[in-house]
């Protein structure tokens, strides 16, 4: 009910609905079939991080969050780390992917940070015509998600 606007523009553009309770009870399935978290900050809900099954070695991650999200990033980052990728490798896990509207950059350099890498632009792929960005994480890159301190130790010393 009180998620950001670019989430909402993100998510709302490939669904059939604006529906904020059509949407959770969504999330509530996705889950039941993978697994989720909420993070919360002062008591109340501001993030979310799921991950759900879309065909055999395919898996697709999502989050999103309120505008506290920021006080949410690390522990999300964390529990896909910890958490989401033992999960999805023990059940065969190949590929993991999400798609992140084209003008939610914020979404991209976490989905960066985390290992992600683009595949390519989805090109009128939103309900209104909008183009998204594929990303994906597979095996073959080593780990399927990378915290935020992760991804700054590799780059190097300076990186921030």
């Amino acid at each position: 009910m009180n998620m950001r606007e670019i989430d909402q523009r993100e998510i709302y553009g490939i669904r059939w609905h604006d529906n904020p309770l059509l949407l959770a009870r969504e999330v509530v399935i996705a889950s039941t079939y993978g697994k989720a978290a909420i993070a919360t900050y002062n008591g109340k809900p501001c993030g979310i991080m799921g991950i759900s099954p879309m065909w055999p070695g395919v898996w697709s991650v999502w989050s999103f969050g309120t505008d506290d999200w920021s006080k949410a990033v690390l522990e999300l980052s964390r529990y896909g780390k910890k958490v989401l990728e033992p999960f999805v490798r023990v059940r065969g896990a190949h590929r993991v992917q999400c798609e992140s509207r084209i003008d939610h950059h914020e979404a991209h350099r976490w989905l960066q940070a985390m290992g992600a890498k683009a595949d390519g632009i989805l090109q009128g792929y939103g309900r209104d015509g909008s183009d998204y960005l594929m990303f994906s994480w597979s095996k073959d890159y080593n780990v399927l998600f990378k915290t935020p301190k992760d991804a700054r130790a590799e780059a190097g010393p300076g990186a921030s």
